[in-house]
């Protein structure tokens, strides 16, 4: 029997299943292979097309998706940034106005600053003048000396001289002499004096002719009043006030003259007096009371102690930061070791250095920082050409007093680390240093400074930059010992404090150290 056999369909069988050639063949046969083929192409570039667009679109996401990686700036910028951007800012603004607030507008602030006065004339002598000119002085002084009236006019309340500072009249008042009032202000009670001397009439007649004939160029002599200040008190703050005291008293002066040469006497004045008068006119002389002779050594005394105190800082963190603490774990972590000997059974017979000796010996190594930072400055201005010493003191005790105050900043940093971390004690220490500089008086005194600007009286820096004056330049030497009290108070204060604290740290790191190491390690 025949077998049966079901035809296979050919291939081209299959092209009929695409509606695209169907459609082809009923149009033309004839181009039936080219069409395929074109739509074949077609197809493939369409899938390309297509797959393409797709990895353009794919990588375009993946771009934006990936952009935040490509810009820091916006993860950095979090509450923790902002917070340092605000601190830092606090930081800056209270540094500026620190520093220009302290020296604003000191001009207007000289009016805080006391000078005494004091009229020693004894007035006119004219028992070898002519009666005629007797008369004629008279009625233009009012029978009144001239300082009386160079007195009344500096203390006259509507007066351009009595604005100008506070002036303390001691004339009136009986037992003073030029020694005593220089005494005042050698002491810092006053900022400086006005003297006229007993013969300032006398030496204003010299220039009106005599009963033995004219005034000559011999005969005569200066109207000259005096003017003393300490100098090596405030450089800065006597300047401003000696540029003041130098115009007020030459405008007195032409006052004065104007005052003779606008009266009706002028012609009789301008005739008989010497000519030298009316060039001279009064004449101040400056007595300057321990003076500055090396410019430079004027900022030395609060600039030395500036670099002392970042030495302090450096000192202070190195020490709390990078030293080593293994000492604290001497005789402690051996206590309960199997691998000890066995020979320690009981914790009062660990061999440990006591907490209040490693105290010690940090603080021990801050001075040892302090003495040889102390040795270089204190060498600085002694080699510098024109140095000066006052001759109260010398090189030994201005090298002492440096390291004194340097002890005092080393006291006090330690204190603040220990309160606020060796990390964290930096900015804080920095701000004290700005608030130190700008408050002591060492670039102008608290007088010529807002009302804030004197809580400086209570830091070390002030005392320091009094000292260093007082050795320099011999300025308020008898109060030196203040300023060695108020530095060893900050020496002792702020040590016993960290002391007390640093000793219970340690003890308690230690009590943690045992109560750990007695822990069996977890499996």
């Amino acid at each position: 029997m025949a077998e049966h056999t079901t035809p296979t369909p050919e291939k081209e069988s299959t092209l009929e299943t695409t509606p695209a050639v169907e459609h082809s063949v009923h149009r033309s046969f004839s181009t039936v292979p080219v069409k395929l083929v074109d739509d074949a192409e077609q197809t493939v570039f369409s899938s390309s097309e297509s797959t393409v667009q797709e990895e353009g679109t794919s990588s375009k996401q993946g771009f934006r998706a990936s952009l935040p990686q490509l810009f820091v700036l916006p993860h950095l910028l979090k509450k923790n940034a902002w917070a340092l951007l605000i601190i830092s800012s606090i930081v800056m603004v209270i540094y500026i106005w620190l520093y220009l607030g302290s020296l604003w507008s000191p001009l207007t602030r000289v009016k805080n600053m006391e000078i005494l006065l004091y009229n020693g004339d004894t007035g006119f002598d004219y028992s070898q003048t002519s009666p005629q000119l007797v008369q004629l002085f008279q009625s233009i002084t009012h029978n009144s000396s001239l300082g009386g009236i160079i007195e009344a006019q500096i203390m006259d309340p509507q007066g351009q001289l009595n604005h100008v500072v506070s002036w303390v009249d001691k004339t009136q008042e009986a037992g003073w002499d030029r020694e005593s009032l220089l005494d005042q202000v050698e002491k810092g009670k006053f900022w400086g004096l006005v003297y006229i001397p007993a013969n300032f009439s006398n030496n204003f007649l010299s220039y009106a002719p005599s009963n033995t004939g004219p005034a000559t160029t011999d005969s005569v002599r200066i109207v000259d009043m005096e003017y003393v200040f300490d100098q090596g008190r405030s450089y800065a703050s006597h300047s401003i006030l000696e540029k003041y005291m130098t115009r007020s008293l030459a405008a007195l002066s032409k006052g004065f003259e104007n005052g003779l040469l606008t009266s009706p006497a002028n012609q009789t004045l301008l005739q008989t007096m010497h000519p030298t008068f009316w060039v001279q006119g009064i004449h101040q002389t400056e007595t300057i009371m321990n003076p500055v002779l090396a410019y430079g050594q004027n900022f030395a005394t609060y600039v030395m102690f500036i670099v002392l105190y970042i030495g302090s800082i450096l000192a202070v963190y190195s020490i709390c930061k990078f030293l080593p603490t293994t000492i604290e774990t001497v005789g402690v972590l051996t206590f309960g070791n199997p691998e000890s000997t066995g020979l320690i059974k009981k914790s009062s017979q660990i061999p440990k250095f006591p907490a209040l000796r490693i105290v010690l010996a940090r603080y021990n190594i801050a001075l040892m920082f302090s003495l040889f930072h102390t040795i270089l400055i204190w060498m600085v201005p002694q080699v510098l050409p024109g140095h000066q010493m006052s001759s109260h003191y010398n090189a030994g005790i201005a090298f002492a007093f440096l390291w004194f105050v340097g002890i005092s900043f080393i006291s006090t940093l330690f204190l603040m680390s220990h309160l606020l971390t060796a990390d964290g004690f930096q900015v804080p220490a920095t701000m004290l240093m700005i608030l130190m500089f700008t408050t002591s008086g060492g670039i102008l005194d608290q007088a010529l400074m807002p009302g804030f600007f004197r809580v400086g009286i209570i830091f070390p820096f002030h005392y320091g930059v009094k000292g260093l004056r007082a050795i320099y330049f011999g300025s308020l030497h008898e109060e030196m010992w203040i300023n060695w009290l108020v530095v060893m108070a900050w020496i002792v204060i702020p040590s016993a404090i960290t002391m007390v604290m640093a000793r219970s740290e340690i003890r308690l790191r230690r009590e943690n150290m045992r109560r750990t190491a007695s822990i069996p390690a977890p499996l």
